[in-house]
């Protein structure tokens, strides 16, 4: 069997699903075939073959070769491939219409020459004309013997027509996607600008002929200029004769818009929408006039015929084309707006939006045509902004078109029932959605125009609305008016609009009949609180109903929708934070609500958190800590009546359950300590180093630390303590830290400001296996910060107690890669004490703080970039605290800092050199320069002998560098005493030892 009928037999087997488990196999094999000297043969002999599969892959195996061993043809070898793939495509267009499949690869294949081909490729379109009307291969020195192209392609059959103007699709696109290959294809770009007056030629004839012609050859026509369209326009804007030649052509397209058949229309139609959005520039004035008066005066009207559908798919194309010309055409259809055909196009876009149905369901051109108006909106808008208003000549009309528009949007924006809106495809609910989006954007866009009124204008239209009790509408407008919170002023207009809004029987109707409310009103008046609660803090007698509002939904919502329910808890929360002191009053009534609000079908532990924040920040408002008792309590008892059940429950033998009672609990008690905390300007940042001056706790009213207020302290504690009951207390170890951490960050005495001993408790419990160690550690973190502040005692044995705990988790945790965020947080702690607590630091046995010493330092050479960057800072800090220059300001230590770095200047040497030799990360090589600069600076000859140590370990991490490489990097790195040019020379010397250059002078 020859080579060529094993690579038919290959393909034949490829083809059969008897042979589909080995298809990898055979597929290697015929690919070997193909890539081999006698690949070209088995091709020529494939496309010969009559099984149009088999031709396929013959015109593939080409394809390959060309694109493999291109460099091995001569020019002969180029001219007799030529010849061949000529040839072999004029055998296509002499017999019946052979499978499209095979016709494209064809032409791709002839595509590849072209582009791949050593010997350019001249009259290219030319030669494939002149060969399919001779029915034979012409070759180019015969080519000035036939007539001109214009003459010979009218006589072309349909087939031989067809397969012309494909090749000449083909053509342009693969031309196209090469260019993007790299510069050994530019020179194409002059090849096939040379083609464009025949392809051009032969496109004229198909749009323009009276013969009649076939929908495949119009279609391919239609495709095959978009083609040279995209390429012309890519690469030949500053050759106006090139791109003359196709525009020339663009009047004849225009005409194909209306064509009769829905198969050349719509590809025409997608053509103009791409043009004019993506390359509006190469159609010139009078196309875009044409296409103005096309929509004016043919496509407009036809749309909005009587009982014409908006789900038509030519209609929707159709209103594509419309929306892609108007967002064009924006600025002079403003600029103009009192021109006849300004108005008409208006008009057009107004009553485009008029179509009866719900968008996306009923009516797809809305979709398109809103893109328009949120256009037009903007331009209008930035317009506005950037000229006064006496110099906007037709500001009134264009703000006209606007709020006209937008009372044509608000009904559209109606909801569909729940039982209809199941019934809709997946997709149309998601457009309708995505059409709610735009609108936001539309309506904000129209509220930046001055003089609109819009919030005004909606307020009135929504009060019409709600006597009607038609839910829905009013939900419309609810939600129109949430699109434009961002941009409302709160001027005196619109102070009276939300006023009326408000003050309406709005949220009154809706806890009163909220059986009946749809879901989707309550959650628009939930937003509208929040969005409008800056207007409700300035304006408190509007709270009452409000809050009976969100605790109506919170009593009522079904356990089904309980997402609402969440919402309406964290509005609630939201507003009494940022309303607390106007709601001081109501707080009695709230606490009563509170029962009924927790008890109803969807309540869970969120809601419970939220409305425990809520009434806690209500209370932190209250004139005097006395007042702030009796409420506090009644929060508390609410916690502790939940821990006794936990505990309860737990004694019955429900781990489960108990645990899940005991989280929640504390959860809502942490909740209640973020609530209680003072407003932000009372409140510290525990991560940081603590310095502020705090000079009003002196006149802090001392109920937090008199008998009553220790007691309610100790009851919260208690409250802490369940974690040790828990089976399994991780999320309640975090609610427990973060209830800490709550008293840590205020500066005053308060229910959550713990005496310290009460924290040292907590955290002296800890261990490596402590459920969420790390919030723990954390916590020691905030104790550091707390005790630091200047008006706070210094606390030594608290934190030598809190120290000798984080010790202990270090020892256990060992190497701090086992755990990088944990080593993170010990790291961490051990920096806030050597900046404000160094004799507690310090003050271990030496084997403890060796022990200490030695874990920075394995951090320092772990591979975790974080934990390299905390290690490098505290042994920079702790490198300028052992300066002699500064001993004196430093607290009385057991141990002095620089007995520690002399103690500890070999493997710090060592860790910082193996690192700068290799082992770091660029991006960490800043970080590692800090405390070599600052050895280098504080204790120079120290630095000296310990870094040259390093350098000369055997085990030093690179074998790019010698000694003398060494011995160079040492002398710079001495000789700038810790300048800031050290970083500098540490990358030029990591770069050597990385092997990434090759000198080091």
């Amino acid at each position: 069997m020859s080579v060529a009928d094993q690579a038919i037999e290959l393909v034949r087997r490829l083809n059969d699903p008897r042979y589909a488990a080995g298809a990898s196999a055979i597929s290697r094999e015929l690919q070997e075939i193909q890539l081999s000297d006698q690949g070209w043969a088995a091709a020529d002999a494939m496309l010969d073959h009559a099984d149009p599969n088999i031709k396929f892959y013959g015109a593939l195996s080409l394809q390959i070769k060309l694109n493999k061993n291109r460099s091995t043809l001569d020019d002969q070898a180029a001219a007799g491939l030529k010849s061949r793939l000529i040839l072999w495509f004029i055998r296509l267009a002499l017999g019946n219409m052979p499978p499209k499949f095979v016709i494209d690869k064809v032409c791709s294949t002839l595509a590849t020459y072209f582009i791949q081909s050593p010997v350019p490729w001249t009259q290219t379109v030319r030669q494939i004309v002149c060969s399919l009307h001779a029915c034979d291969v012409v070759p180019l020195d015969g080519l000035s013997t036939y007539p001109d192209t214009s003459q010979i392609i009218p006589q072309l059959s349909g087939l031989r027509l067809f397969m012309a103007v494909r090749f000449c699709r083909v053509l342009a696109e693969d031309v196209q996607n090469s260019s993007i290959l790299g510069p050994q294809y530019y020179h194409l770009d002059n090849l096939l600008k040379t083609n464009t007056a025949d392809s051009a030629v032969l496109m004229t004839y198909v749009f323009s002929t009276s013969t009649p012609l076939s929908t495949e050859i119009r279609i391919e026509a239609v495709h095959c200029f978009s083609a040279w369209v995209t390429y012309s326009f890519s690469h030949w804007t500053t050759d106006p004769v090139a791109l003359q030649l196709l525009q020339n052509l663009t009047p004849m397209v225009i005409e194909h818009v209306l064509h009769r058949e829905e198969e050349v229309r719509d590809p025409t139609v997608e053509f103009f929408v791409n043009t004019l959005e993506y390359r509006s520039k190469f159609l010139q004035r009078d196309h875009l006039e044409s296409i103005s008066l096309l929509i004016r005066k043919t496509i407009g009207p036809q749309c909005l015929l009587q009982n014409q559908s908006f789900l038509d798919p030519t209609i929707v194309s159709f209103s594509k084309l419309i929306t892609a010309y108007g967002k064009l055409a924006v600025k002079d259809l403003i600029s103009e707006r009192n021109r006849d055909s300004s108005q008409e196009v208006i008009e057009l876009f107004q009553q485009l939006l008029r179509a009866p149905g719900y968008p996306a369901e009923d009516d797809q051109v809305i979709l398109q045509v809103t893109e328009f108006w949120i256009e037009y909106a903007e331009q209008i808008a930035d317009t506005v902004m950037d000229v006064e208003e006496d110099k906007f000549p037709f500001l009134t009309a264009v703000r006209n078109d606007l709020m006209q528009a937008v009372q044509t949007y608000i009904p559209k924006l109606q909801a569909p029932s729940h039982s209809e809106i199941s019934e809709w495809d997946e997709d149309n609910v998601d457009s309708w959605q995505f059409f709610r989006d735009n609108i936001s954007d539309l309506f904000d866009q129209v509220n930046s125009v001055p003089d609109t009124h819009l919030l005004s204008n909606m307020v009135i239209l929504a009060t019409s609305v709600l006597p009607t009790q038609n839910w829905l509408h009013l939900e419309a407008i609810i939600f129109s008016i949430n699109c434009i919170s961002d941009t409302i002023a709160l001027s005196d207009e619109n102070t009276q609009a939300l006023s009326t809004l408000i003050g309406s029987s709005l949220f009154s109707d809706i806890s009163t009949n909220s059986a009946d409310i749809p879901n989707k009103l309550k959650r628009a008046a939930m937003t509208l609180v929040d969005r409008y609660s800056s207007f409700i803090k300035k304006n408190p007698n509007f709270l009452p109903p409000v809050l009976t509002f969100l605790f109506t939904i919170l009593a009522s919502t079904p356990a089904d929708k309980i997402k609402l329910a969440d919402a309406s808890a964290k509005s609630l929360e939201q507003l009494c934070s940022s309303c607390r002191k106007s709601l001081t009053p109501h707080l009695g009534e709230l606490l009563q609500q509170c029962p009924q609000a927790l008890s109803g079908p969807s309540a869970n532990s969120y809601q419970k958190e939220k409305i425990m924040a809520a009434l806690a920040s209500i209370i932190q408002a209250l004139p005097t800590e006395e007042a702030k008792a009796a409420p506090l309590i009644s929060l508390i008892e609410v916690v502790e009546n939940d821990l006794n059940t936990a505990i309860r429950t737990l004694h019955e033998g429900n781990l489960e359950d108990s645990e899940i009672l005991g989280t929640s609990a504390l959860q809502c008690l942490a909740s209640i300590g973020k609530g209680i905390q003072a407003p932000t300007n009372d409140v510290v940042d525990v991560d940081s180093d603590g310095d502020e001056d705090d000079d009003n706790s002196a006149t802090t009213n001392n109920f937090w630390t008199a008998q009553a207020g220790v007691e309610i302290q100790k009851r919260i504690v208690q409250c802490i303590n369940i974690v040790e009951y828990l089976h399994s207390p991780g999320d309640a170890m975090d609610a427990a830290c973060a209830i800490l951490r709550a008293g840590l960050k205020e500066t005053k005495p308060g229910p959550f400001v713990f005496p310290p001993e009460a924290t040292v408790a907590f955290i002296d419990k800890a261990q490596i296996t402590t459920p969420r160690i790390e919030a723990i550690i954390g916590t020691a973190c905030s104790f550091v910060s707390n005790c630091s502040r200047k008006t706070s005692p210094h606390m030594f044995n608290e934190m030598c107690a809190v120290y000798n705990r984080v010790a202990l988790v270090m020892q256990q945790l060992g190497d701090p890669a086992n755990d990088p965020q944990l080593a993170q947080l010990c790291i961490d702690f051990l920096q806030r004490l050597l900046v404000s607590y160094l004799d507690v630091l310090l003050a271990p046995s030496d084997e403890e703080i060796a022990a200490a010493m030695q874990f920075v330092i394995n951090c320092m050479v772990g591979d975790a970039p974080m934990l390299k960057r905390n290690a490098c800072s505290f042994f920079e800090t702790l490198l300028g605290l052992a300066n002699p220059r500064t001993a004196h300001t430093l607290p009385p230590c057991r141990v002095p800092p620089l007995a520690i770095i002399t103690a500890f200047a070999t493997p710090l040497s060592r860790a910082l050199i193996f690192n700068m030799g290799g082992l770091a990360q660029r991006s960490e090589i800043e970080s590692l320069c800090k405390p070599l600069r600052a050895l280098v600076f504080s204790q120079p000859g120290l630095a000296k002998a310990h870094l040259e140590e390093g350098l000369m370990d055997p085990q030093f991490p690179s074998t790019n560098v010698g000694e003398k490489e060494k011995r160079v990097f040492l002398a710079k790195v001495l000789g700038l005493r810790g300048g800031r040019q050290t970083v500098v020379v540490v990358k030029e010397f990591w770069a050597l030892c990385k092997g990434t250059v090759t000198s080091f002078e």
